[in-house]
């Protein structure tokens, strides 16, 4: 049994997804496969911290309507999200306890998601995920808003869930709803060409609010990491190159690592600055960026720290930009 096999049946058992590490820049993924009701539906392995059988968790009064409530696993209070519910999907109608529960861990937070049940994990190149279509008319907001991307496996399509959409949607971070930020290095914001891949279009949404209204009138963002490189590549054939490249990990067609080890080995990009901004800057994690060159990696969602970021690397170049 190879060791994504070992760690697919221990997570259907309920267990921890254990220690299957990807090389940097191989473009590559593993998804974690569950089903509610009739759908399959999928998260980046790198995001759970275990799955567990489903317990009954306590009820915290004036709650979200789709958290069902909290439990305590070793200390951890970890509130419950009915992710079925909230995604207006029909569910099993399973009792709780016949459900599994998918811990995760991104952005500092600790949420766990009731799903059906778990399948299996796959191993996949990025190139296979489809970006997900867009409907801004409200038509769906499944696709619309969580989902990220489309698989095709074992003849069922995978949507794969934005679970930070989800968890903001829910706790309205104030990290991520800010306004401008303050100019106070005093950049020319309005003359840099910034360069963004994000495939959350609320993530895009936010970081386009953040930057414009702070200035950056030069900053273009795409969904994937394939349209950001093919952009950048059009920069360079015309003999020029964005002043700054700031991208996500996990994206559809390339990923964040991938994307960065394309730009560091062209030669035309020479100096072109790379910052991760992820959800999973895990220690493993930050080891890959380094591997593949990134000049520096933040987690989400700091979005003002973000702009600093760029503004220091204005202000100071590289150096600045690596010492921050």
């Amino acid at each position: 049994m190879s060791k994504t096999q070992s760690a697919a049946a221990a997570l259907a058992r309920g267990g921890t997804p254990g220690d299957i590490l990807l090389d940097a820049g191989t473009n590559e993924l593993e998804v974690l496969v569950f089903r509610m009701g009739e759908g399959y539906f999928g998260v980046n392995v790198a995001k759970v911290r275990e799955v567990i059988r489903g317990e009954k968790p306590s009820e915290p009064p004036n709650s979200h309507p789709s958290i069902l409530g909290v439990i305590n696993k070793r200390g951890t209070l970890i509130p419950l999200v009915d992710l079925a519910k909230h995604l207006g999907i029909k569910s099993r109608g399973l009792a709780i306890a016949d459900a599994r529960i998918i811990v995760t861990e991104f952005n500092g937070m600790t949420v766990g998601f009731v799903v059906d049940e778990v399948a299996r994990i796959h191993r996949v190149s990025w190139s296979l995920v489809r970006s997900a279509p867009e409907f801004g008319d409200g038509a769906s907001e499944l696709q619309y808003s969580t989902c990220t991307g489309i698989i095709d496996l074992d003849d069922h399509l995978i949507l794969m869930i934005d679970f930070e959409s989800i968890a903001d949607a829910i706790r309205m971070e104030d990290r991520l709803h800010v306004g401008s930020v303050e100019n106070t290095l005093g950049v020319d914001r309005g003359s840099v060409r910034v360069v963004m891949a994000e495939d959350s279009s609320f993530m895009r949404e936010m970081l386009g609010n953040v930057f414009r209204s702070s200035g950056y009138s030069g900053l273009t963002i795409y969904s994937d990491g394939a349209s950001a490189w093919k952009a950048i590549v059009a920069m360079a054939d015309a003999g020029e190159k964005p002043d700054i490249v700031v991208s996500d990990i996990e994206m559809p067609g390339v990923d964040g690592l991938h994307l960065t080890k394309l730009i560091k080995a062209d030669a035309r990009l020479a100096g072109v600055p790379v910052i991760l901004f992820s959800s999973l800057i895990t220690s493993e994690n930050r080891k890959k960026g380094e591997q593949v060159g990134a000049d520096v990696q933040i987690p989400k969602p700091e979005l003002a720290d973000m702009v600093r970021l760029v503004d220091k690397y204005i202000h100071g170049g590289v150096e600045a930009l690596r010492a921050a």
